[in-house]
This record gives C-alpha cells, structure tokens and sequence, in this order.
C-alpha cells in the first residue's frame, strides 16, 4: 500500500511515513494529500496526545486515530515504537485522566517494552488504573514485567493482589510459586482460588508440589478448583516432558470422589506413560467401569502410528463386549487391514451392539470383497437394527471399486431384494444403471417397483428403449406407474425434442393391442407431432382397448395444443368415461402457463365447469380457477360457497385468488375473504386471513 503512487513523494520519516501507510490500511475512507509535511504529521499526533490528557467518559474517540494509527505502525518499525511508547509512558506519568491512562495501557500492550514497565508497575497500587496496568504488562510479557508483577504482590492490598496473582497464572510465570504458596494460607477464599487457578497454569513440578500440600488441608468450598488446577498442572507436565512429576500428580487424583477427574486423571496418566500408554488403553477398554473405556476410546482416536492402530486391533477379540463396541467405534473412521479384520470377525459376536458397531466401523475399511457379506444381511438379517446398520455400511463404504462389486452382485442375483437396489440407488452412481434394469425384471413386484424408482433418476437417455420395452410387459397400478416415470425421465434426456418419442414409437410399430395399450398413455406424455399423429391413429382403432387407449393418451397431454379437441370431445363423445377424460384434461391444459390472457384462460374453465356433471370434475375445475387472477374468477367462485358439495374446494380456493388479487383488486379482495372467513374449517387459512386484510388495508392507508 505504502508504494502506491500517490505516496511516492511522501515523506522519508519512518514514524510519519509508516503512520500514513497505516492510516489508508486501516481507515481506507481518509484521503491524504501527497503533499502532506512531516510538521503536519507530527502536529496532528501532537495534537492526539494533547487531547487523550483530558480524555472522559462517553467522549468520542475519533481525535485519537493518529494515535492508534501510529500504534499499528509501530509493529514494523523500532524508532516508531520507541517514540510512540515514549509518548503513551509520558500520559500515565502525567496528570492525565484515568481515563487516558487506561487508554495509554491499552496501546502498550501492543508496543510497550520493558521501558514501560517502571510507570506501569507504579500503577499497580492505584486501584482505578491496576486492572489496565496488568493488561499492559501482561501483553508485553518480558521478563521484567513478570518481575515487576511479583514485587508488587507483597505491596498491594488484596483487591490488587488477587489481580496479580491471576496475571502471573495467565503468563505461566515459574518464579512467581514461591511468592504464591503463602496465599493459600489467607483467609480470602477469592484469593486462594485464584491462586490455586494460577498455579494450575503455571504447572511446574513446584507448583504441583504447592498443590499436593495443599490437597491435605484444602477446604471443601475449594476443593473442585483444586483438582481441576492440579489436572491442568498435570497437563503442563506432560508438555514439558516432565512425565514423571505428572504421573505422581495424576495418581493422586485417580482416587478422587469425582467422575470427571478420575477420568481426566487417567487420561493425563495414560499420556504421561507414554512406554505404558497403549497397554495401559487396553486395561481400560476391558475395564467394567464405563468412564474408564470412555478414556481409553478417547486416546485410541487419538492414536497415529499404525502398530498402535493394529495392536489395538488385533486386542479387539480378546475385549469384553462393552470394551469391543468402544474400541471398533474408535477405530471406525481408520482406513486399516487391522481393522477390517477385526471388524469382520466382531460380526459373528453374539451381542447385536457389537456387530453393528462392527459395521460401523466397516465404513471406512472395508474393501469391494466384502459387499456380498452386506447385502446378505440387508436382505436377509432378522433383527432391524442390523439390517440397517448393514445398510449404512453398503450405502456409504468410499471404498474404490464398491460400485461396481454391488452392481455385479446385484445382475448375478435371479431374485435381487427390494432393500439392496434401495441401498445402491442411495449411493447415486450411474454404474447401477445396468443393475437396475435388471431388478427391474425381477420376479418380486417389490423389487421392481424400487428398480423403476431408481431408473427414474438414474437413467439416461440412451436407456430409453430398454425401459419402454420393461414398460410394455408391466402390470397395471402403482408399477406400471413408476415405469411410465422412469420411460418419460429416460426419453426427456434426448437432446431433440423432435426424438424423445422415438423409442416409443418404435415399440409401437407392429405391436399388439396389449402393448399398445400400455405404451400410448406414456407417448402421449411426451408430446410431439409424431406422437399425437400415432395417438389419433389408436383413437381410430376397431380394437375398444386400443382406441380407448388413444383417448386415455389424448388426456395426457402435456401441453394446450390439444384444448380443442378435448373440448369438442367433451361436449359431443359418445363414449362418457372420453367426455369426462377430455373435460378433465382439458381443465388441466388450458390453465399451464401460456401467453394467453388470464381472461381468455377463465372464460375456458368457466365453460368448462358449466359442462361439468360429476362433483369431483366441477372440484377439479374450481382447483384450477385459484389460479387465474382475473376479479370474474372471484365472482363465479363466490356464488359458489354454499354449494354443500363443493365448498370443501370453493373456500380454499376464494382464498388463494383473493390473496392473489389482494394488490390487484384490494376491495373485491376483501370482501371475498370477510365472506369466506365465517366459513373456513382449516386452522392455517383462518390464521392467515386476518394477516391479509391487514395488509390490504396497511396498503389502502399508504396510499392515501
């Protein structure tokens, strides 16, 4: 930043020159002119520090910026952090405000050295300045600053000494133990747990020896601080290499009344044995009592040398079976032949936990030879909780070559479970495609109903025709459904538009009127003018299955191209299940998005309902009205509210065209939902009409 052009003829001064490179770091929005002068850099740093003297509460501290600027500075270069500590040095030896000293404390603790620690040890004894101070000599962290913190403890009031005891815990010092030791003896329970808290930190052999004594004769009110500081002081030993004084430490503790600090206790000793450490997580695996394998599973996840990895593995057989279910739960996410071996012999435990948590740990270890073994217990394990566990295991093995080991299984099997082709569409990999095509001619209607679900996400266009050619020999229901799905998915992946009914029609060339019968609807589907000329050609057949095929077809359209022959066929077909099939598609078409008129579109569905016979086509009708914003819609379906038959459907939908209409039409609105309001039997709507006439009338009074 500081080479930026506009800077090149600044000033060489190392203080003012880093101070305006910080200045456009940090507070980006200050322009400053090329021509600044060294005189008016100093003048407005001068100018900071003259106002810091007289700084007060709630005053702003934007006539500082200079000074945290220099601050910020003073971190890459020596004589802007000598001059700039010197300055903050001069305010807390000044007449300042303690206001203004705090603020000088704050800033050097950033830059302040052993310079600042004279006049920032004198502020110790000043009750208003101490906490500050010690941050102060807590950021600047030298020797001489821990030194100066411990002269002061035997000089201060208790109030001040707590402060400095808690500051010498927070800068690990180890010579302050000494001066320490004797505050566990004061009567001031504040004092004595802050310097138990400070000796836990400090965590040399000393401190720990400080402690020890002190453990005999500890008040109960104090007794949990104790621990947890000889626990830490454990842990501090242990960093250091000191395993023996830590181990002494954690011993002692091994006996306490506390669960959590037997554990933490074991935990630090496990650690500060490291010779003994994995025979020792052994012990604690096989160990009735549960905080004990808590802590052993907790170090084997912590484990990073693969002999240990294998030892523990190899141990797993040999462990009770709650010391098992925590061992291979520690071991589940390692990628170890130790560890599939383990895992695979723990799935003929007799206790169900074992071998689930076996298949847990399988996730991670398991190689393309053991996926027959999971699909045998997904398909066939009595108990629920294995089968899913095995389940999770195929689903989820990342395993190179898992894919295509499942995929193979599953073509090689005559009669392939319903559950296994779940598992492989789980793991969403286009390699099943041949494997769910074969499921999809299995014997077991289960198995072919989940095989057609698969195809319908997993297939792709160049599945097509073998998917119509499974389609043609489906039964009529729920399967022959899913096929239909899984066909239109396969087709609409064809990049013609002009093609995607090909396969179809294909099959349909020279078949019999059962195949027909069964592919036309799913032509219809796809649309297209191929297509419907194939689908006119079926509506003229002297076969009635396959020309009532055709106009079953007709009633699938997916677009309005087709409104007015649907419509013509409603009013004049013979044939009443056509009339109704044509009315109902024709509902249907007209009211999809299209450029028409919204006008247009209610005059269709008006006509509609005015030729509809059967309640539940005038209630298909009145669904698709909600939609079309235009006040008439509000109007027809109105004078329909108390109709005893179709109100179920009426009031839902004056409700959605009313809020629809609520910007629109704010008054027809309105007057729609008060009307409907006394009627409404749905807890959600009677909720949301309030809210809508709010907002209608929030609006009307906006707009005034």
């Amino acid at each position: 930043m500081c080479n930026h052009p506009r800077f090149v003829s600044a000033p060489k001064s190392p203080l003012l020159l880093a101070v305006l490179c910080t200045a456009v770091a940090c507070w980006g929005a200050i322009a400053v002119s090329p021509a600044l002068s060294a005189e008016a850099e100093n003048s407005a740093l001068d100018g900071a520090f003259a106002a810091l003297g007289k700084l007060e509460l709630g005053q702003d501290l934007a006539p500082f910026r200079p000074i945290r600027q220099a601050v910020a500075a003073a971190r890459n270069d020596d004589k802007v952090r000598a001059d700039i500590e010197s300055r903050l040095v001069a305010v807390l030896q000044s007449d300042a405000t303690d206001l203004a000293k705090d603020y000088a404390c704050r800033e050097l603790a950033v830059v302040g050295t052993d310079a600042s620690v004279p006049a920032l040890a004198a502020l110790q004894s000043t009750p208003r300045n101490a906490y500050m101070a010690r941050y102060a000599l807590e950021g600047i962290a030298s020797p001489a600053a821990r030194q100066s913190l411990r002269e002061m403890l035997a000089k201060v009031e208790t109030p001040q000494k707590m402060g400095i005891v808690i500051s010498l815990g927070r800068l690990a010092d180890t010579d302050a133990v000494s001066g320490l030791a004797p505050l566990l003896d004061q009567e001031d329970d504040g004092l004595r747990k802050a310097t138990l808290v400070a000796l836990g930190r400090i965590g040399t052999g000393a401190a720990a020896d400080v402690l020890q004594a002190f453990s005999a004769k500890a008040p109960e009110p104090l007794r949990v601080t104790l621990v947890d500081a000889q626990l830490e002081a454990a842990e501090m030993l242990c960093r250091r290499g000191e395993h023996a004084a830590a181990a002494t430490v954690c011993e002692s503790l091994l006996k306490a009344d506390l669960e959590r600090v037997r554990a933490a206790a074991l935990r630090c000793l496990i650690a500060a044995r490291p010779a003994e450490s994995l025979d020792m997580t052994l012990t604690a695996l096989a160990a009735e009592e549960s905080w004990k394998r808590a802590v052993a599973a907790d170090c084997v996840v912590a484990l990073d040398k693969p002999d240990q990895i294998q030892a523990v593995a190899a141990a797993v057989d040999q462990l009770p079976a709650a010391g098992k279910i925590a061992a291979l739960y520690s071991l589940k996410d390692r990628r170890d032949a130790a560890v599939r071996e383990a895992a695979l012999n723990a799935l003929a435990d007799s206790n169900i936990e074992v071998r689930t948590t076996a298949l847990a740990a399988l996730v991670a270890s398991a190689t393309p030879a053991d996926v027959p073994s999971f699909t045998s217990m997904v398909a066939t394990a009595e108990e629920p909780q294995l089968r899913d566990a095995a389940f999770e295991t195929l689903r989820l093995m990342p395993v190179a070559g898992a894919n295509e080991a499942l995929s193979a299984w599953m073509i090689q099997q005559p009669e392939l479970p319903a559950e296994v082709v779940r598992c492989a569409l789980a793991r969403r990999s286009p390699a099943f495609v041949p494997a769910f095509l074969h499921a999809a001619g299995s014997p077991a209607e289960a198995t072919r109903k989940e095989a057609f679900k698969a195809l319908e996400i997993m297939s792709t266009a160049k599945d097509a025709p073998a998917l119509v050619a499974l389609l043609s020999k489906t039964p009529p229901g729920e399967e022959r459904e899913a096929a239909d799905r899984a066909v239109w998915m396969s087709c609409q992946q064809i990049a013609d538009p002009a093609e995607r009914s090909a396969p179809l029609l294909a099959a349909l060339e020279d078949a019999g009127p059962e195949i027909q019968s069964t592919l036309l609807p799913t032509l219809a589907r796809i649309g297209g003018q191929r297509a419907l000329a194939r689908v006119h050609q079926a509506m003229k057949s002297d076969d009635p299955a396959v020309r009532e095929a055709g106009y079953r077809a007709l009633a699938n359209w997916p677009d309005a191209t087709v409104a007015d022959e649907l419509l013509e066929i409603a009013k004049t077909s013979d044939v009443e299940s056509y009339r109704i099939w044509a009315l109902r598609a024709y509902a249907r078409v007209v009211s999809l998005p299209s450029d028409r008129p919204p006008q247009q579109t209610f005059e269709m569905l008006h006509g509609a309902l005015q030729m509809a016979t059967r309640t539940d086509d005038k209630k298909l009708i009145v669904s698709r009205l909600e939609a079309v914003r235009v006040p008439e819609g509000l109007t027809l379906l109105l004078s329909l509210v108390e109709n005893a038959e179709l109100a179920d459907a009426v009031v839902p939908a004056v409700f959605t065209l009313a809020k629809g209409l609520s910007q629109s039409h704010p008054d027809e609105a309105a007057a729609a939902l008060k009307r409907i309001q006394p009627l409404t039997k749905d807890e959600a709507t009677l909720q949301q009409i309030p809210k809508v006439l709010r907002d209608i009338e929030a609006r009307k009074q906006g707009n005034k």
